[in-house]
């Protein structure tokens, strides 16, 4: 918990330089935002959990969910949550997510052996008018989905305290 906090205030410090005497602190080659989308599912692991992270740049909204895997008649979720983020947290979201270049992912790592305890994620980054999906689990995720997954869950952890 504490890692997410001090993730979600570096990313708002991070944003909150909008520029110097100089000009701009940074200026990124992402192309646009608009209509960008990330969204994470974690399924399986002991527990039998399928959580979902989503977040979308446009409106800044975030929706969070946990429950158990089912085949049908779910129920209600165990946890759910859902907000807004400031324009400058939704922007410095986007700029970690497409540096890690997502779209040069390949499309599936595979899974683990004999790993029941993993969680297999599905990553789906939306941006520029591409959609990309990744799937590996815990132990076959290379480090730039790792970064995503882990930058998605901080700054909505931040900002369900």
């Amino acid at each position: 918990m504490r890692i997410a906090s001090l993730v979600f205030a570096a990313l708002v410090a991070a944003c909150s330089r909008a520029g110097t005497a100089n000009g701009p602190v940074a200026i990124d080659n992402f192309g646009s935002f608009n209509g960008a989308v990330v969204a994470v599912t974690a399924e399986g692991g002991i527990a039998a959990l399928s959580i979902t992270h989503r977040v979308s740049h446009d409106d800044r909204a975030y929706v969070y969910s946990m429950r158990h895997l089912c085949a049908q008649n779910c129920g209600a979720p165990l946890d759910s949550a859902s907000g807004t983020f400031t324009p400058a947290v939704a922007d410095s979201l986007f700029n970690i997510v497409l540096a890690q270049s997502p779209f040069s992912l390949k499309d599936d790592y595979g899974i683990t052996g004999q790993a029941a305890d993993m969680m297999v994620y599905t990553l789906t980054v939306t941006a520029n008018g591409l959609t990309k999906t990744i799937r590996a689990d815990d132990g076959t995720m290379p480090q730039p989905m790792r970064q995503i997954v882990a930058s998605v869950r901080d700054v909505i952890a931040g900002a369900r305290k």
